[in-house]
């Protein structure tokens, strides 16, 4: 058995693609590993650019959008790895990062997935959301009325992605991104496979709660590094991932926390998006970005009210 299986999941993003598929062939060494790209339907010719430059990449091509959790699975149910290895195609290595996370874990048989620090594009930004909590309700609030974002820096208002906290220093925790993630085969194994009812957000964390409920521990090495560029396939369709994004934070918390905690997360985003929907319309601004915010708002507490007393499916 190998040592690791690399499963990038790519719709049109192909010279980000390129890029990263370069980045990880100069940056890991010391470890045996395969590398999957699973092309989900991209019209930029992804998938020929991958046969062309990188034969030796194990390329699967769906003839539809199958959605993250889908692709991802179709690619780990293939692999030889002793973990597994979730990495965006927007991601750039700019270091050795999985043979020291593949060398921590095999020291630490309680880790079920680790994953590194991620930068933003410019190489020093940490990205708070790789090193996180679960989330719940007052984290919600927090961050639906923007008091997460005001004040970051406090434990109060900033502890869903421990933005108080300079992720400087390696750690448990509750959730690592989905970005850059290494999960132990034997793990998946125990806890299953993707949830492939999470189209394209909420995948990583669903499978993390899945893990620590099953005793496994979650770490994150911030001496590890890679570099996220972040959004470029969602920034496609920014008003449907923005929605998508709720939905499958409503369908993870009747999953795991039940129908009525659903039922309440529906009616904190339907009033506070509505709010902040209404604020905008108020402010009157002509800035594209708060039009473009006002969309997403008008989308998501539509939604939340209309499918308020709905299963999530």
């Amino acid at each position: 058995m190998i040592d690791l299986s690399v499963i990038i999941v790519s719709w049109n993003t192909r010279e980000l693609l390129r890029e990263c598929l370069a980045s990880l062939n100069r940056f890991t060494k010391g470890i045996t590993f395969e590398v999957f790209v699973v092309d989900n339907a991209s019209s930029d010719g992804s998938a020929d650019m991958v046969n062309r430059d990188f034969p030796q990449v194990k390329l699967i091509q769906n003839e539809k959008n199958a959605g993250y959790s889908r692709a991802n699975n179709q690619a780990i149910k293939d692999s030889k790895g002793r973990y597994v290895a979730l990495l965006n195609p927007d991601t750039v290595l700019i270091e050795e990062v999985f043979s020291p996370l593949v060398e921590y874990a095999d020291r630490h048989d309680d880790i079920g997935a680790i994953g590194p620090k991620v930068l933003c594009r410019d190489g020093k930004t940490v990205q708070n959301v790789c090193a996180r909590n679960l989330p719940n309700l007052y984290y919600d609030f927090c961050r639906l009325s923007g008091l997460s974002r005001r004040f970051s820096g406090t434990q109060l208002f900033g502890g869903e992605y421990q933005s108080y906290w300079d992720h400087q220093t390696s750690r448990y925790v509750e959730g690592l991104l989905g970005a850059c993630m290494l999960v132990r085969k034997t793990a998946i194994d125990e806890v299953g496979l993707m949830d492939e009812k999470q189209f394209m957000y909420g995948d990583e964390i669903d499978w993390c709660r899945r893990l620590l409920d099953a005793g496994w521990g979650i770490y994150y090495d911030a001496d590890a590094s890679i570099i996220h560029c972040g959004g470029e396939s969602s920034n496609q369709v920014k008003v449907f991932a923005g929605v998508e994004a709720e939905k499958a934070l409503k369908y993870y918390y009747w999953k795991h926390n039940g129908q009525w905690y659903a039922l309440l997360f529906s009616l904190e985003l339907g009033i506070l998006t509505f709010g902040k929907y209404v604020w905008s319309v108020l402010f009157k601004s002509k800035s594209p970005r708060v039009k473009e915010l006002m969309n997403i708002y008008k989308s998501t507490f539509t939604w939340s009210f209309r499918e308020l007393l709905r299963t999530p499916k």
